[in-house]
């Protein structure tokens, strides 16, 4: 009967997805070399005034154990950009979040819809070393926040040590640029994030208070390391100090992908103190063409719970033509103390 109900629930978290992708128009277009990311440039040119709008789109699906399947338009979002002829260039985000569901009772309005600044700022180039930003950005720590897109990463949930640990979002100002060392590109950012943050989500924890650096070496042969610092204090956390350290790392190779992040949080109020701390690692490898397995294993201990757990994730990613993704994952934990959800998750995701 376990086996049965198992096989029923991936039978319908299927047909979910495959309910609204019947509903998207399919591109005919070449696929991309195994390995190869979808392109990152995509959008329309607003004639010839420098402005390029587009966007990315996400659907998931998710028949989580406990819980009835469902289907969500989780994200739309519009990106504007614009590009002079001289130093200046300008970049912005706005996401619609949770815009609909579709249940096996019902198909309506998705709850907790929001409209979200995401990214707001101005660069100016003074050289390929030394560049600033002043706006509203993602905050630079470790690798998976900054490319965060649907469309651009290989799995439907985010690991767990990106979520809530630190503010995704920062706004102040930040010097950024790539130097030589050794032979090879060193990326470094400076960050500060002195005041209220710009347009801040309405159940979100923004940054107070933040300045952080971070950098990222390429050591070649398809291996990049990377190191987050930051200390800052939150809103709803006033008078808590917080220091975070991150440690991350990518490796490619012939289509294969091996990537991981470690971030451990401490944070001090009254003379008490309290850490968070976990990590990931994430292997890519091609199977046959577009398709690529996806195997994931996190680690997490929240702060203050004194509980953590250890989660698992299989699945498929099929990057079935430029820009678009359709990504299936099965997810169990052990030792899960701070009850996340286990079960089927699935998405489709497109770069526009």
């Amino acid at each position: 009967m376990k086996s049965q109900a198992w096989v029923h629930r991936l039978l319908r978290c299927g047909a979910l997805l495959a309910l609204v992708a019947g509903a998207a128009h399919a591109q005919e277009s070449t696929a991309p070399e195994p390995g190869a990311p979808p392109p990152e440039r995509h959008g329309y040119a607003l004639g010839d005034s420098g402005f390029n709008l587009g966007g990315y789109a996400a659907v998931d699906a998710a028949d989580e154990l406990g819980h009835d399947a469902a289907a969500t338009l989780r994200s739309l979002s519009l990106l504007l950009s614009w590009q002079g002829e001289g130093r200046w260039s300008f970049f912005s985000e706005l996401e619609g979040e949770n815009l609909a569901t579709i249940n096996a009772d019902d198909i309506g309005a998705g709850h907790d819809t929001e409209l979200a600044l995401e990214r707001l700022y101005v660069d100016y180039a003074w050289s390929d070393a030394l560049q600033f930003r002043v706006g509203k950005f993602l905050t630079p720590i470790g690798r998976w926040n900054v490319i965060h897109a649907a469309p651009l990463t290989w799995t439907t949930s985010r690991p767990l040590i990106t979520e809530s640990t630190f503010p995704t979002n920062a706004t102040g100002a930040m010097v950024h640029g790539v130097v030589p060392l050794a032979g090879r590109a060193l990326e470094w950012s400076a960050y500060a994030s002195p005041g209220e943050e710009l347009a801040p989500e309405d159940d979100s924890d923004p940054f107070k208070e933040a300045y952080g650096v971070r950098l990222d070496y390429d050591l070649g042969h398809g291996l990049q390391i990377g190191t987050s610092f930051v200390e800052f204090e939150q809103e709803h956390d006033r008078g808590e100090h917080k220091t975070l350290y991150g440690v991350d790392f990518l490796w490619q190779y012939r289509g294969y992908e091996l990537s991981g992040e470690w971030a451990y949080r401490a944070r001090a109020r009254d003379g008490d103190s309290a850490d968070e701390r976990g990590a990931y690692v994430q292997l890519v490898a091609p199977l046959a063409g577009t398709l690529y397995g996806v195997a994931r294993y996190e680690t997490f201990n929240p702060a203050g719970s004194g509980e953590g757990l250890n989660l698992y994730i299989g699945g498929l990613a099929w990057r079935f033509a430029p820009g678009w993704v359709g990504k299936l994952e099965y997810r169990k934990a052990t030792d899960n103390g701070v009850g996340e959800p286990e079960g089927w998750l699935g998405s489709l995701a497109v770069l526009f």
